[in-house]
């Protein structure tokens, strides 16, 4: 087993901390998955790290983040 760097250590605890306000809103119904997704990706992450927040593989995140977008994008034409 490989020792973390300390700048992997950082990031790790930070994606913890994240997921757990994720998962926060989720439970009290502020916020939906979909809108969460949009928001990391707005913000630069990367579907990889997307992906590592939510404990889920990249290509998953990247699917959902466009299937979302494409449901916006259809709702505003309405």
């Amino acid at each position: 087993m490989t020792k973390m760097t300390s700048d992997e250590n950082t990031t790790k605890r930070l994606d913890v901390i994240i997921r757990l306000l994720l998962e926060q809103q989720l439970q009290e119904g502020k916020m939906k998955r979909a809108d969460q997704l949009l928001i990391l990706d707005s913000v630069g992450l990367t579907s990889t790290e997307i992906g590592k927040i939510m404990n889920q593989e990249a290509k998953n995140i990247s699917s959902q983040i466009n299937t979302v977008k494409k449901r916006d994008l259809k709702s505003k034409r309405r």
